[in-house]
Parts: C-alpha cells; structure tokens; sequence
C-alpha cells in the first residue's frame, strides 16, 4: 500500500482561494438577503451628540430603543455575548425596549420585533448585588453617506426628521437599509 501523495503547491493555493471566495460570497448573500427580504420597519432617530454628529462620510444615529443608557441584562451576561432585543411599537416609528433575553423570543403580532444586539459594557447595579445592567450594539449606529451630505442630514437628525428603514430578519438579524425624511428617502445603504 503506498502512502498518500502531499498536497502540492498549487492545491494548497487553489483551495485557499476557493474557500476565500465561498466566505466573500457568503458574506454578500447574506446582506442581500437581509435587505431585500427582511422585514422592513421604520425607527425614528434621534440625535446621538449633536456636536459630534457627522464624521467624514457617516452620521452616528441614536434609536429611542437604544439611547446608549444602561438597560437590564440576563443573569450571567459578559461583554461581547449576543442577546434579543424585544420591541414593541406604540406609532409606526415609535419602537421601545421591552425585554432582553439570552435567547430569541417569538414576537407576537406586527407591534413587536426582535433585533439581535452584541452587549457592549455589562456590570452589576448600584448595590453591586442587584441585576445586571449594560449597553448594547445594534450594528446600525453608522449611516455611511454620499461625500458632502452630511451637513444636511446632521441638521435633519437634529430636528428629528429623519427615520430609520431598517431590515429585519427572521433571527433577528438587522441592517440600516435607507434614511427618509417627512417619509421620502433621501439615501439608501449600499449592499456592501
């Protein structure tokens, strides 16, 4: 029986460069996806910090749901960890917090959704032995904008005339898809 033949060079090299292109391609098809079959809501902005608000080609956009203040995490959450944000709405833009748990809750009817969030701080409350509190990242904080736009839609935020369409997925997977403004869209997010 002979031994088997090393891989050469050249395998090595190709396989590589098929898995590369399988991960990119991956990548892609899972924001197109998102975005073109995710459920679509519509989340009112709101200022993150008005001195600070257009850096380069993106604005930093804050959500009524995610305020950047501490909110109530599972028991024995750490940084890092994925959790489900449960909304409920109140007005077609008007999303609020209504629980976060270690796991995907089933939303019950069109006035609740569930976005998945990465925990960005996490530590004990005041008393250091009650509940845990946190901040949690969205993914959807950044609007990447056509170069020299900012200045408007930084006063538009200001204002609170810009919503957020977000794209939802069935995990509870999110993206920014556009900006509107008194309900026409002034900028959609590129596929990449």
């Amino acid at each position: 029986m002979m031994p088997p033949r090393p891989l050469s060079l050249r395998s090595a090299l190709f396989s590589a460069a098929a898995l590369q292109t399988l991960a990119v391609g991956w990548m892609l098809w899972d924001r197109i996806s998102l975005l073109s079959s995710g459920r679509e809501i519509r989340a009112a902005v709101i200022p993150v910090d008005p001195r600070d608000v257009f850096r380069g080609d993106y604005v930093v956009l804050g959500y009524a749901f995610s305020t950047g203040s501490d909110v109530a995490l599972p028991e024995g959450t750490r940084e890092g960890d994925t959790v489900y944000a449960l909304l409920k709405s109140s007005a077609p833009a008007d999303w609020t917090l209504s629980s976060i748990s270690a796991s995907p809750p089933t939303p019950t009817g069109e006035a609740t959704v569930v976005l998945k969030a990465v925990v960005d701080s996490v530590r004990r409350g005041p008393d250091q032995t009650s509940a845990m509190i946190g901040r949690l990242r969205y993914g959807i904080e950044r609007f990447y904008i056509p170069e020299g736009t900012g200045r408007a839609i930084e006063s538009q935020v200001r204002e609170k005339r810009i919503v957020a369409v977000l794209a939802v997925g069935g995990d509870g997977k999110v993206a920014l898809k556009a900006l509107e403004a008194d309900g026409s869209r002034i900028a959609n997010a590129p596929l990449l």
